[in-house]
Protein backbone atom coordinates (compact mmCIF):
# COMPACT_ATOMS: atom_id res chain seq x y z
CA UNK A 1 0.00 0.00 0.00
CA UNK A 2 1.26 3.42 -0.96
CA UNK A 3 2.32 5.90 1.51
CA UNK A 4 0.04 8.56 -0.21
CA UNK A 5 -3.45 6.36 -0.46
CA UNK A 6 -2.13 5.72 3.66
CA UNK A 7 -1.75 9.79 4.15
CA UNK A 8 -5.41 9.91 2.10
CA UNK A 9 -7.03 6.97 4.67
CA UNK A 10 -5.67 9.01 7.75
CA UNK A 11 -7.63 12.56 6.23
CA UNK A 12 -10.59 11.09 4.61
CA UNK A 13 -10.81 9.26 8.40
CA UNK A 14 -10.19 12.45 10.38
CA UNK A 15 -12.72 14.10 8.19
CA UNK A 16 -15.19 11.52 8.92
CA UNK A 17 -14.74 11.66 12.68
CA UNK A 18 -15.26 15.53 12.18
CA UNK A 19 -18.03 15.46 10.05
CA UNK A 20 -20.23 12.45 12.44
CA UNK A 21 -19.12 14.24 15.99
CA UNK A 22 -20.48 17.19 14.56
CA UNK A 23 -23.67 15.84 13.83
CA UNK A 24 -24.12 14.63 17.07
CA UNK A 25 -22.62 10.34 16.66
CA UNK A 26 -20.44 10.01 19.73
CA UNK A 27 -17.07 9.46 19.36
CA UNK A 28 -16.93 6.22 21.69
CA UNK A 29 -18.31 4.32 18.63
CA UNK A 30 -16.97 6.38 15.42
CA UNK A 31 -13.44 6.88 16.45
CA UNK A 32 -13.83 3.07 16.57
CA UNK A 33 -15.18 3.25 13.23
CA UNK A 34 -12.62 5.22 12.04
CA UNK A 35 -9.46 3.36 13.24
CA UNK A 36 -10.97 0.33 11.57
CA UNK A 37 -11.39 2.35 8.50
CA UNK A 38 -7.68 3.19 8.32
CA UNK A 39 -6.63 -0.63 9.27
CA UNK A 40 -8.23 -1.54 5.90
CA UNK A 41 -7.59 0.59 3.74
CA UNK A 42 -3.78 0.94 4.82
CA UNK A 43 -3.18 -2.91 4.73
CA UNK A 44 -2.95 -3.75 8.97
CA UNK A 45 -4.28 -6.67 9.99
CA UNK A 46 -7.80 -6.05 11.27
CA UNK A 47 -8.71 -8.23 14.08
CA UNK A 48 -4.95 -8.21 15.24
CA UNK A 49 -5.03 -4.70 15.16
CA UNK A 50 -8.12 -3.33 16.98
CA UNK A 51 -8.10 -6.01 19.38
CA UNK A 52 -4.95 -7.75 19.79
CA UNK A 53 -3.54 -11.42 19.25
CA UNK A 54 -0.54 -13.25 20.36
CA UNK A 55 1.91 -13.63 16.89
CA UNK A 56 5.88 -14.95 18.00
CA UNK A 57 4.88 -14.81 21.61
CA UNK A 58 4.51 -11.06 21.64
CA UNK A 59 1.26 -9.85 22.20
CA UNK A 60 0.10 -6.76 19.65
CA UNK A 61 -3.26 -4.77 19.25
CA UNK A 62 -2.65 -1.53 17.87
CA UNK A 63 -6.00 -0.12 19.48
CA UNK A 64 -6.28 -1.94 22.80
CA UNK A 65 -2.79 -0.68 23.77
CA UNK A 66 -3.47 2.49 22.97
CA UNK A 67 -6.91 3.21 24.96
CA UNK A 68 -4.71 0.93 27.80
CA UNK A 69 -1.86 3.22 27.90
CA UNK A 70 -4.52 6.73 28.21
CA UNK A 71 -6.65 5.36 30.40
CA UNK A 72 -3.81 3.35 33.48
CA UNK A 73 -2.19 6.16 34.06
CA UNK A 74 -4.27 8.91 34.29
CA UNK A 75 -7.08 7.34 35.60
CA UNK A 76 -6.15 8.52 39.33
CA UNK A 77 -5.91 12.01 38.34
CA UNK A 78 -9.03 11.96 36.31
CA UNK A 79 -10.99 10.34 39.09
CA UNK A 80 -9.39 12.49 42.17
CA UNK A 81 -10.21 15.81 40.20
CA UNK A 82 -13.50 15.01 38.95
CA UNK A 83 -14.65 14.02 41.86
CA UNK A 84 -13.41 17.08 43.45
CA UNK A 85 -15.31 19.22 41.31
CA UNK A 86 -18.62 17.59 41.50
CA UNK A 87 -18.32 18.47 45.26
CA UNK A 88 -18.18 22.06 44.28
CA UNK A 89 -21.17 22.16 42.73
CA UNK A 90 -22.87 19.70 45.10
CA UNK A 91 -22.02 22.29 47.68
CA UNK A 92 -21.86 25.28 46.37
CA UNK A 93 -18.47 25.86 46.86
CA UNK A 94 -17.53 27.71 43.26
CA UNK A 95 -21.11 29.27 43.04
CA UNK A 96 -19.93 31.42 46.16
CA UNK A 97 -16.33 32.14 44.45
CA UNK A 98 -18.19 33.86 41.69
CA UNK A 99 -20.73 35.55 43.62
CA UNK A 100 -18.62 36.86 46.29
CA UNK A 101 -16.04 38.51 44.10
CA UNK A 102 -18.99 40.18 41.98
CA UNK A 103 -20.77 41.24 44.91
CA UNK A 104 -17.26 43.17 45.99
CA UNK A 105 -16.36 44.45 42.84
CA UNK A 106 -19.23 45.53 40.83
CA UNK A 107 -21.95 45.69 43.58
CA UNK A 108 -24.03 48.79 42.23
CA UNK A 109 -22.28 49.58 39.51
CA UNK A 110 -23.53 50.41 35.86
CA UNK A 111 -24.28 47.75 33.49
CA UNK A 112 -21.03 48.11 31.57
CA UNK A 113 -18.96 47.65 34.28
CA UNK A 114 -20.82 44.72 35.69
CA UNK A 115 -20.18 43.39 32.41
CA UNK A 116 -16.55 44.14 32.61
CA UNK A 117 -16.03 42.35 36.17
CA UNK A 118 -18.55 39.79 35.90
CA UNK A 119 -16.36 38.64 32.53
CA UNK A 120 -13.00 39.16 34.38
CA UNK A 121 -14.33 37.63 37.54
CA UNK A 122 -15.32 34.17 35.40
CA UNK A 123 -12.04 34.10 33.76
CA UNK A 124 -10.30 34.37 36.98
CA UNK A 125 -12.82 31.60 38.54
CA UNK A 126 -12.29 29.17 35.87
CA UNK A 127 -8.57 29.71 36.33
CA UNK A 128 -8.39 29.49 39.40
CA UNK A 129 -10.57 26.15 39.72
CA UNK A 130 -8.04 24.64 36.92
CA UNK A 131 -4.96 25.86 38.45
CA UNK A 132 -5.93 24.29 41.96
CA UNK A 133 -6.37 20.98 40.19
CA UNK A 134 -9.62 20.50 39.25
CA UNK A 135 -9.66 18.81 36.02
CA UNK A 136 -10.16 20.78 32.69
CA UNK A 137 -12.84 18.55 31.34
CA UNK A 138 -14.54 18.29 34.70
CA UNK A 139 -14.14 22.41 35.08
CA UNK A 140 -15.78 22.98 31.99
CA UNK A 141 -19.24 21.54 33.65
CA UNK A 142 -18.62 22.89 37.12
CA UNK A 143 -18.73 26.14 36.03
CA UNK A 144 -21.58 26.00 33.72
CA UNK A 145 -24.12 27.18 36.80
CA UNK A 146 -21.52 29.63 38.33
CA UNK A 147 -21.00 31.40 34.59
CA UNK A 148 -24.53 31.29 33.79
CA UNK A 149 -25.37 33.36 37.28
CA UNK A 150 -23.08 35.66 36.67
CA UNK A 151 -24.68 36.39 32.86
CA UNK A 152 -27.88 37.14 34.46
CA UNK A 153 -26.39 39.04 37.10
CA UNK A 154 -24.68 41.15 34.84
CA UNK A 155 -27.11 41.28 31.68
CA UNK A 156 -24.42 39.20 29.68
CA UNK A 157 -25.96 37.70 25.91
CA UNK A 158 -25.80 33.38 26.85
CA UNK A 159 -24.13 33.08 23.44
CA UNK A 160 -20.67 34.42 25.58
CA UNK A 161 -20.81 32.07 28.46
CA UNK A 162 -18.91 29.07 26.76
CA UNK A 163 -16.28 31.69 25.56
CA UNK A 164 -16.15 32.59 29.15
CA UNK A 165 -15.43 29.43 30.60
CA UNK A 166 -13.04 28.29 27.87
CA UNK A 167 -11.25 31.68 28.44
CA UNK A 168 -9.70 30.71 31.94
CA UNK A 169 -9.32 27.22 31.42
CA UNK A 170 -7.12 27.65 28.36
CA UNK A 171 -5.13 30.20 30.36
CA UNK A 172 -4.53 27.89 33.33
CA UNK A 173 -3.65 25.15 30.72
CA UNK A 174 -1.01 27.51 29.74
CA UNK A 175 0.54 28.72 33.33
CA UNK A 176 3.45 26.99 34.90
CA UNK A 177 3.26 24.90 37.83
CA UNK A 178 -0.67 23.92 37.34
CA UNK A 179 -1.60 20.55 38.17
CA UNK A 180 -2.95 19.92 35.30
CA UNK A 181 -2.58 17.16 32.27
CA UNK A 182 -1.09 18.98 30.26
CA UNK A 183 1.51 19.80 32.61
CA UNK A 184 2.32 16.44 34.18
CA UNK A 185 2.80 14.61 30.86
CA UNK A 186 5.84 16.41 29.92
CA UNK A 187 6.95 16.00 33.76
CA UNK A 188 6.69 12.78 33.48
CA UNK A 189 8.35 12.22 29.74
CA UNK A 190 11.12 14.99 29.75
CA UNK A 191 11.77 14.73 33.53
CA UNK A 192 11.13 18.37 34.18
CA UNK A 193 9.80 20.49 36.35
CA UNK A 194 6.14 21.67 36.59
CA UNK A 195 7.89 25.35 36.57
CA UNK A 196 10.08 24.51 33.33
CA UNK A 197 9.95 27.66 31.16
CA UNK A 198 8.64 29.71 33.74
CA UNK A 199 9.05 33.37 31.81
CA UNK A 200 7.74 32.31 28.48
CA UNK A 201 4.65 30.33 30.08
CA UNK A 202 3.69 33.23 32.16
CA UNK A 203 3.83 35.41 28.93
CA UNK A 204 1.45 32.87 27.30
CA UNK A 205 -0.61 33.42 30.25
CA UNK A 206 -1.03 36.81 29.67
CA UNK A 207 -1.70 36.44 25.90
CA UNK A 208 -4.78 34.19 26.33
CA UNK A 209 -6.42 35.72 29.94
CA UNK A 210 -5.58 39.27 28.85
CA UNK A 211 -6.34 39.03 25.13
CA UNK A 212 -9.51 36.53 25.52
CA UNK A 213 -11.04 39.17 28.06
CA UNK A 214 -10.09 42.20 26.01
CA UNK A 215 -12.19 40.39 23.24
CA UNK A 216 -15.09 38.73 25.50
CA UNK A 217 -15.58 42.69 27.24
CA UNK A 218 -15.50 44.63 23.95
CA UNK A 219 -17.58 42.15 22.37
CA UNK A 220 -20.05 42.03 25.14
CA UNK A 221 -20.52 45.85 25.03
CA UNK A 222 -21.25 45.78 21.48
CA UNK A 223 -23.97 42.97 21.70
CA UNK A 224 -24.96 45.27 24.36
CA UNK A 225 -25.46 48.08 22.81
CA UNK A 226 -27.28 46.28 19.74
CA UNK A 227 -29.93 45.55 21.95
CA UNK A 228 -28.93 42.09 23.26
CA UNK A 229 -29.60 40.87 26.79
CA UNK A 230 -29.40 38.04 28.78
CA UNK A 231 -32.23 35.17 28.77
CA UNK A 232 -32.04 31.71 30.09
CA UNK A 233 -33.82 30.32 26.56
CA UNK A 234 -34.69 26.39 27.28
CA UNK A 235 -31.33 26.64 29.80
CA UNK A 236 -32.18 25.05 33.48
CA UNK A 237 -31.69 28.41 35.77
CA UNK A 238 -31.64 28.87 39.35
CA UNK A 239 -30.63 32.04 40.54
CA UNK A 240 -28.65 32.67 43.44
CA UNK A 241 -29.99 31.87 46.94
CA UNK A 242 -29.79 34.48 49.33
CA UNK A 243 -30.93 32.45 51.65
CA UNK A 244 -28.95 30.14 51.12
CA UNK A 245 -25.70 29.31 53.55
CA UNK A 246 -22.80 29.00 50.97
CA UNK A 247 -18.99 27.61 52.11
CA UNK A 248 -16.64 30.61 53.38
CA UNK A 249 -14.82 32.26 50.38
CA UNK A 250 -11.85 31.03 51.99
CA UNK A 251 -13.16 27.53 52.60
CA UNK A 252 -13.99 26.73 48.80
CA UNK A 253 -10.80 28.29 48.02
CA UNK A 254 -8.71 26.54 50.65
CA UNK A 255 -8.52 23.16 48.97
CA UNK A 256 -7.37 24.16 45.66
CA UNK A 257 -4.76 26.20 47.25
CA UNK A 258 -3.38 23.14 48.85
CA UNK A 259 -3.44 21.35 45.66
CA UNK A 260 -1.61 23.93 44.00
CA UNK A 261 1.15 24.19 46.41
CA UNK A 262 1.81 20.23 47.05
CA UNK A 263 1.94 19.80 43.40
CA UNK A 264 4.31 22.33 42.64
CA UNK A 265 6.59 21.02 46.10
CA UNK A 266 5.87 17.35 45.99
CA UNK A 267 5.62 17.13 42.10
CA UNK A 268 3.33 14.20 42.26
CA UNK A 269 0.03 15.47 40.40
CA UNK A 270 -1.89 12.51 42.11
CA UNK A 271 -0.79 12.84 46.08
CA UNK A 272 -1.53 16.77 45.88
CA UNK A 273 -4.99 15.92 44.48
CA UNK A 274 -5.87 12.75 46.72
CA UNK A 275 -5.13 15.22 50.04
CA UNK A 276 -7.01 17.67 48.13
CA UNK A 277 -10.36 15.54 47.71
CA UNK A 278 -9.72 14.76 51.63
CA UNK A 279 -10.07 18.65 52.50
CA UNK A 280 -12.74 18.71 50.31
CA UNK A 281 -14.67 16.47 52.21
CA UNK A 282 -13.73 17.52 55.68
CA UNK A 283 -14.90 20.97 54.83
CA UNK A 284 -17.48 21.02 51.90
CA UNK A 285 -20.11 18.45 52.57
CA UNK A 286 -21.78 20.53 55.48
CA UNK A 287 -22.83 22.82 53.46
CA UNK A 288 -24.66 20.70 50.63
CA UNK A 289 -28.56 21.08 50.52
CA UNK A 290 -30.11 18.15 49.55
CA UNK A 291 -33.09 17.14 47.32
CA UNK A 292 -36.53 16.66 49.11
CA UNK A 293 -36.78 12.88 51.10
CA UNK A 294 -32.25 13.28 51.02
CA UNK A 295 -29.79 13.64 53.67
CA UNK A 296 -27.01 15.34 53.13
CA UNK A 297 -24.87 12.19 53.03
CA UNK A 298 -26.71 10.54 50.38
CA UNK A 299 -26.61 13.98 48.60
CA UNK A 300 -23.07 13.79 48.74
CA UNK A 301 -22.79 9.80 47.71
CA UNK A 302 -25.08 10.66 44.42
CA UNK A 303 -22.85 13.22 43.58
CA UNK A 304 -19.48 11.20 44.06
CA UNK A 305 -21.34 8.31 42.10
CA UNK A 306 -22.06 10.62 39.15
CA UNK A 307 -18.57 12.02 39.45
CA UNK A 308 -17.42 7.83 39.17
CA UNK A 309 -19.50 8.53 35.68
CA UNK A 310 -18.27 11.31 34.45
CA UNK A 311 -14.65 9.96 35.08
CA UNK A 312 -15.41 6.94 33.15
CA UNK A 313 -16.77 8.63 30.42
CA UNK A 314 -14.19 11.08 29.74
CA UNK A 315 -11.09 8.34 30.23
CA UNK A 316 -12.78 6.35 27.41
CA UNK A 317 -13.25 9.29 25.12
CA UNK A 318 -9.81 9.73 25.81
CA UNK A 319 -8.97 6.24 25.55
CA UNK A 320 -10.79 5.87 22.49
CA UNK A 321 -9.19 8.48 21.01
CA UNK A 322 -5.75 7.36 22.24
CA UNK A 323 -6.37 4.11 20.13
CA UNK A 324 -7.50 5.58 16.82
CA UNK A 325 -4.10 7.28 17.40
CA UNK A 326 -2.26 4.33 18.27
CA UNK A 327 -3.32 2.90 14.90
CA UNK A 328 -2.26 5.65 12.66
CA UNK A 329 1.18 4.80 14.24
CA UNK A 330 0.97 1.68 12.81
CA UNK A 331 1.29 2.70 9.45
CA UNK A 332 3.57 3.95 6.63
CA UNK A 333 1.66 7.13 6.32
CA UNK A 334 2.31 7.90 9.75
CA UNK A 335 6.45 7.42 9.85
CA UNK A 336 6.30 9.20 6.53
CA UNK A 337 4.58 12.21 8.01
CA UNK A 338 6.80 12.57 11.10
CA UNK A 339 10.13 11.78 9.26
CA UNK A 340 8.75 14.76 6.72
CA UNK A 341 7.64 17.45 9.55
CA UNK A 342 11.02 16.20 11.71
CA UNK A 343 13.36 17.19 8.18
CA UNK A 344 11.83 20.35 7.75
CA UNK A 345 14.84 22.63 8.33
CA UNK A 346 13.26 25.02 10.72
CA UNK A 347 14.38 25.92 13.78
CA UNK A 348 13.67 23.15 16.33
CA UNK A 349 11.22 24.91 18.37
CA UNK A 350 9.03 25.97 15.46
CA UNK A 351 9.18 22.29 14.52
CA UNK A 352 8.47 21.16 18.41
CA UNK A 353 5.38 23.90 17.34
CA UNK A 354 4.21 22.20 14.37
CA UNK A 355 4.57 18.65 15.35
CA UNK A 356 2.44 18.83 18.80
CA UNK A 357 -0.07 21.31 16.73
CA UNK A 358 -0.72 18.77 14.34
CA UNK A 359 -1.01 15.71 16.67
CA UNK A 360 -3.94 17.27 18.88
CA UNK A 361 -5.64 18.58 15.70
CA UNK A 362 -5.37 14.75 14.73
CA UNK A 363 -6.12 13.34 17.69
CA UNK A 364 -8.21 15.70 19.44
CA UNK A 365 -7.25 15.33 22.65
CA UNK A 366 -3.80 17.31 24.48
CA UNK A 367 -2.80 14.29 26.48
CA UNK A 368 -2.59 11.57 23.64
CA UNK A 369 -1.05 14.10 21.38
CA UNK A 370 1.52 14.57 23.96
CA UNK A 371 2.55 10.86 24.86
CA UNK A 372 3.04 10.16 20.92
CA UNK A 373 5.24 13.43 19.78
CA UNK A 374 7.01 14.00 22.93
CA UNK A 375 8.96 10.40 23.18
CA UNK A 376 9.51 11.10 19.01
CA UNK A 377 10.94 14.64 19.79
CA UNK A 378 13.03 13.27 22.07
CA UNK A 379 14.13 10.70 20.08
CA UNK A 380 14.98 13.33 17.15
CA UNK A 381 17.95 14.72 19.37
CA UNK A 382 16.40 18.17 18.77
CA UNK A 383 18.60 21.26 19.63
CA UNK A 384 16.19 22.51 22.14
CA UNK A 385 16.45 22.09 25.98
CA UNK A 386 13.84 19.29 27.68
CA UNK A 387 12.31 22.42 29.84
CA UNK A 388 12.04 24.69 27.05
CA UNK A 389 10.38 21.43 24.81
CA UNK A 390 8.16 21.16 27.86
CA UNK A 391 6.57 24.31 27.68
CA UNK A 392 6.56 24.79 24.38
CA UNK A 393 4.27 21.62 24.21
CA UNK A 394 2.05 22.56 26.98
CA UNK A 395 1.07 25.75 25.50
CA UNK A 396 0.96 24.59 22.08
CA UNK A 397 -1.54 21.37 23.75
CA UNK A 398 -4.43 24.25 24.26
CA UNK A 399 -4.41 25.62 20.60
CA UNK A 400 -6.46 23.15 18.86
CA UNK A 401 -8.29 20.82 21.50
CA UNK A 402 -11.46 23.42 21.46
CA UNK A 403 -12.46 22.73 17.65
CA UNK A 404 -16.10 22.72 17.07
CA UNK A 405 -16.38 18.65 17.17
CA UNK A 406 -14.93 18.15 20.73
CA UNK A 407 -16.98 16.32 22.53
CA UNK A 408 -16.80 19.32 25.26
CA UNK A 409 -17.83 21.92 23.03
CA UNK A 410 -20.42 20.43 21.25
CA UNK A 411 -21.60 18.91 24.81
CA UNK A 412 -21.82 22.69 26.44
CA UNK A 413 -23.26 24.17 23.43
CA UNK A 414 -25.95 21.78 23.81
CA UNK A 415 -26.23 22.71 27.77
CA UNK A 416 -26.60 26.45 26.63
CA UNK A 417 -29.14 25.41 24.02
CA UNK A 418 -26.56 27.67 21.53
CA UNK A 419 -26.37 26.83 18.14
CA UNK A 420 -22.35 26.52 16.27
CA UNK A 421 -22.89 30.21 14.57
CA UNK A 422 -23.99 31.40 17.91
CA UNK A 423 -21.63 30.15 20.77
CA UNK A 424 -18.56 29.01 19.42
CA UNK A 425 -17.20 32.24 17.61
CA UNK A 426 -16.14 33.42 21.47
CA UNK A 427 -14.63 29.82 21.93
CA UNK A 428 -12.72 30.47 18.51
CA UNK A 429 -11.17 33.44 19.55
CA UNK A 430 -10.70 33.22 23.13
CA UNK A 431 -9.00 29.26 22.95
CA UNK A 432 -7.82 29.09 19.30
CA UNK A 433 -6.52 32.36 18.39
CA UNK A 434 -5.15 33.54 21.54
CA UNK A 435 -4.01 30.54 22.11
CA UNK A 436 -2.46 30.32 18.98
CA UNK A 437 -0.82 33.58 19.41
CA UNK A 438 0.62 32.75 22.63
CA UNK A 439 2.52 29.76 20.97
CA UNK A 440 4.00 31.51 18.28
CA UNK A 441 5.20 33.74 21.01
CA UNK A 442 6.39 31.02 23.72
CA UNK A 443 8.06 29.12 20.80
CA UNK A 444 9.69 32.42 19.29
CA UNK A 445 11.15 33.48 22.87
CA UNK A 446 12.72 30.23 23.20
CA UNK A 447 14.47 31.16 19.61
CA UNK A 448 15.70 34.77 19.89
CA UNK A 449 16.43 33.97 24.26
CA UNK A 450 17.48 29.88 24.83
CA UNK A 451 18.43 31.25 27.77
CA UNK A 452 14.91 31.66 29.57
CA UNK A 453 14.60 27.56 29.38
Amino acid sequence: MSVAIGIIAIILAFVLLIVLCYKGFSVMYVAPLCAILIAIICGLPLLDTMTGAVVDEMVIGAFSQGLASFIVPLLPVFMLSILIGRVYIASGAATNIARTLLNVFAKGGSVKKKQTTGVIICVAVSWIMCYGGIDTFCALFTLFPVILTVCAEANIPRKFMIGMITCGVSAAACTPGAPLVTNYVPMEILGTSSTAGLIPGLVAFAIVAGGGSFYLITAIHKATAKGEVFTPGNVQFSPVDPTRNYPPFIIALLPLIVVTVLFNIVGNLTVALAIGFILVLIFLPRYIVPEEGRTKGRELIESLNEGGKVTAECLFMGGIIAGMASVIQQTEAYDALVNGVLSLDIPAAILAVLAVMILVGLTGSPPVALRIVLPVLMAASLSISPEALHRIATVTSTTFDTLPFQSPIIIMLAMADLKHKDGYPPVMMCTVIMTGIATIVVALLFVLFPGLS
